[in-house]
């Protein structure tokens, strides 16, 4: 039946690391409260390990967030259009064309090099 044919193409699922993104992030932003806030009951040990875990945390969500940009970058396109890298090579592109272009009649076996 063509009302239940999909008419886009099924987007695949995020892989595991980067569907837990929306999880760590709020927790990166607690531990440091909870870590102030617990500082004077808690034991030297305690409070050092709390914010190593934080920083550990911020370390991830950081790999996960590079990771997801380069995957972004490599597959092309992301939501907002092509990849920063092919925009970049295309740019390069465009500019080497521009410049060959201007360069042109700077050639002395071309006609305009020739007409001097």
């Amino acid at each position: 039946m063509p009302i239940l044919t999909p008419t886009t193409p099924a987007r695949p699922a995020p892989a595991a690391a980067c569907a837990a993104l929306p999880a760590l992030l709020p927790l990166t932003a607690v531990l440091p409260a909870l870590t102030g806030l617990f500082a004077d009951r808690l034991a030297t040990p305690a409070t050092i390990a709390l914010i190593g875990a934080d920083l550990a945390l911020v370390a991830a969500a950081g790999a996960l967030v590079a990771r997801r940009k380069a995957a972004t970058a490599s597959a092309g396109t992301g939501p907002a259009g092509p990849g920063p890298l092919q925009q970049a090579r295309r740019d390069r592109e465009t500019l080497d064309r521009e410049t060959l272009d201007r360069l042109e009649p700077l050639r002395p076996d071309s006609l305009a090099g020739a007409t001097r």
